[in-house]
């Protein structure tokens, strides 16, 4: 392929691969990571209501570097990494707002609300391609899902 390609297309071509591969082994593809000249290529995978098991990310991972044998989208050498997605994963379509509803999340949104970007809350309902966001301390604010640049789930400790 081209050695200009951008991260989004190598990205976008990746999970085009790695979908399929996911669903027919009862796998979510939660996340795919790349940036151009780098050499990591991550795919954060998950298995709902179960967690992920070694055995899932190797398998996936041999499934995923035959079909890059075959027709790979990156010029230059790279590692490949399966993993899950982690405690503090990312939250990307308006489902993973709905499956972690109740759990705490750091959004960043691209336009300032209220002359914020960021914000620290418990995830609510979602309507209307909105977002609800209980903010410790304060009253809840409502999101544009289109806005949102980046969300995590942040990590909570139980106190004893």
């Amino acid at each position: 392929m081209n050695d200009k390609i951008s991260a989004e297309e190598v990205i976008a071509k990746i999970k085009e691969i790695a979908q399929p591969l996911a669903d027919e082994m009862g796998l979510e593809l939660v996340d795919v990571e790349f940036k151009v000249g780098g050499d990591f290529l991550r795919v954060f995978i998950d298995r709902p209501g179960q967690g992920v098991a070694m055995e899932d990310c190797s398998g996936l991972s041999r499934r995923i570097s035959a079909e890059l044998d075959v027709n790979d989208p990156i010029t230059h050498p790279y590692r490949l990494e399966v993993s899950s997605p982690g405690l503090d994963r990312p939250l990307k379509r308006a489902e993973d707002f709905i499956r972690y509803a109740g759990k705490p999340a750091k959004v960043v949104i691209s336009q300032p609300l209220n002359g914020q970007n960021t914000f620290i809350g418990r995830i609510g309902e979602i309507q209307n391609g909105m977002v609800k966001i209980s903010l410790q301390d304060q009253e809840a604010v409502w999101l544009p899902l289109a806005q949102i640049k980046k969300a995590r789930l942040e990590v909570e400790f139980k106190k004893t």
